[in-house]
């Protein structure tokens, strides 16, 4: 039986503290996860680092390091955000505790990651847009900033105690949805089409983008739904490049 907790990444974008990469690392290992991914950190191997990773050096020392936040999720299938903000198209972020088991329950078969922003800002608005849902630690009112490592170990605690408290084995999901670097490449074939008919021009476009971005996010697409939507595109462009409409029996049958 796949444990759920291996198949889950916690990516920490921009981290600015090399103590709070330690801290995290160590909150992962404590937690029975063991996979660290660091997007344009600080020295993740300094002093500060190490000496915050106590007993956990194994899982600093094999993080994988990425320049770019797209590049680190490529094989990611599904990705969560952590925020205390609403952001557009998303409505609310779901409390963690009740999003744990969804998480699970995804992570038993598919690769899950799971953003955490740098300490100042939290995530950026783009790289909201790369995930499908959202989740919140929720606080008390007066002080809603949580560390960087003890948001992670937060994180990381609901997903152990779910899968303590809730023993048997955790709903599988049986689809095989598509991974970052195929959704980001729709994306732009959808964009790419959109500017060629004149539906996205400017800011308006740029808002438009974001909102089918969110569309397709909730849909959660496979392989196959990935591939009748790119089948379209193409279609769709070359209906358009050769000024003809297409006959029904020039399209292929979409397996």
């Amino acid at each position: 039986m796949t444990d759920p907790l291996k198949n889950i990444q916690i990516v920490l974008v921009r981290p600015t503290r090399p103590g709070n990469i330690g801290g995290a690392a160590r909150a992962i290992k404590n937690m029975g996860l063991s996979k660290l991914v660091l997007v344009q950190p600080v020295d993740p191997l300094s002093s500060d680092s190490y000496t915050m990773a106590y007993g956990a050096h194994d899982v600093l020392e094999t993080a994988k390091v990425f320049k770019t936040l797209p590049q680190a999720l490529a094989r990611s299938r599904y990705v969560i955000g952590t925020t205390a903000r609403t952001h557009k198209g998303y409505g609310k972020p779901s409390p963690l505790m009740t999003a744990a088991e969804d998480i699970l329950a995804r992570a038993k078969k598919q690769r899950v990651a799971i953003l955490f922003g740098p300490e100042s800002s939290g995530l950026a608005n783009d790289e909201i847009a790369l995930c499908q849902s959202l989740v919140t630690i929720p606080t008390g009112k007066t002080h809603t900033s949580l560390n960087l490592a003890q948001a992670v170990m937060v994180v990381a605690y609901e997903l152990m105690r779910a899968t303590v408290s809730n023993p048997k084995p955790v709903s599988a999901v049986r689809r095989r949805t598509i991974n970052t670097d195929q959704r980001e490449r729709f994306y732009q074939e959808l964009k790419d089409l959109l500017m060629l008919i004149g539906f996205v021009k400017g800011t308006q476009g740029t808002h438009i983008q974001a909102d089918l971005r969110r569309i397709f996010s909730r849909a959660d697409l496979d392989g196959r739904e990935l591939r009748i939507l790119r089948g379209i595109i193409r279609q769709a462009r070359w209906a358009l490049i050769h000024k003809q409409p297409v006959c029904i029996s020039n399209t292929k049958a979409i397996r």
